[in-house]
């Protein structure tokens, strides 16, 4: 026996819903004003860095740090801090920087400089250099309270060991401010003169060696001999050489 099909239900067809196509009007309206807003406000004229502050530089001029900044004209809203930051890491003075901004055109930069340690004179040139001994800055001449390394270029290990003997140097009260020159080839070679007197120094354990020296400097001077040098490069010994009559005569002569 054939079943009968029940004839189809009649489908009406769908009616555009106006109110889905005005909500969806809606937000693209709204979707374009908001680009238009934000392409205006980045490209507006109020937003264009226009004036900068800078605190916290001794030896960089302000014009200086604003140049390595490179915001001058540029929308205040679009720049990233962090970039600046790096820019600014790019300069061997600055050791630490602070950035904010200021709506709707200003920037403000605090910077904490590095303080030169001492004077490079690598035989072609003069440096000033901090206490890692990065090159912060050519000079024409030693600056004054300031030791100098008279060490070559090629002599690295001597001049990463005089960087170290500066270091306690310049923590050492009863140094400060003497004329101290650092020469040295070799790491065991590395001496100094302190206002003209020579001390062999050598490698290493630098506060020890030098408290040693201080503990005998009266009796040292005590005894009112020319000194030709004083070796403290072996452990718990001083040497010191008493310069030579003919030593001298031959100086005197000279």
């Amino acid at each position: 026996m054939r079943v009968k099909k029940e004839p189809a239900a009649y489908s009406r067809p769908k009616l555009i819903n106006h109110r889905v196509i005005g909500r969806a009007l809606t937000v693209l309206i709204v979707l374009g004003l908001l680009i238009f807003s934000g392409y205006y406000t980045l490209s507006a004229e109020y937003f264009k860095v226009s004036s900068y502050g800078v605190e916290g530089n001794v030896h960089l001029k302000d014009s200086e740090v604003y140049d390595l900044l490179d915001v001058k004209g540029k929308n205040i809203l679009s720049i990233d801090a962090q970039v600046l930051a790096r820019r600014l890491d790019a300069s061997p003075w600055i050791k630490q920087s602070y950035i904010r901004k200021e709506l709707p055109s200003s920037i403000l930069v605090r910077i904490t400089e590095k303080f030169p340690s001492a004077v490079l004179n690598d035989g072609h040139a003069m440096f000033l250099i901090d206490d890692a001994g990065v090159k912060l800055d050519s000079i024409d001449k030693p600056a004054a309270g300031l030791p100098v390394i008279n060490i070559e270029e090629p002599y690295k290990r001597a001049y990463a060991e005089a960087v170290r003997l500066v270091n306690v140097i310049n923590k050492t009260a009863e140094l400060s401010g003497k004329a101290i020159e650092i020469t040295g080839v070799r790491p065991e070679d590395i001496s100094f003169t302190l206002n003209g007197l020579v001390i062999l120094m050598g490698f290493g354990d630098y506060e020890k060696k030098l408290s040693s020296y201080f503990s005998l400097k009266d009796e040292i001077a005590a005894r009112n001999i020319a000194i030709e040098y004083i070796d403290l490069r072996f452990a718990n010994r001083l040497i010191v050489k008493p310069l030579k009559k003919d030593l001298k005569w031959v100086k005197a002569a000279i």
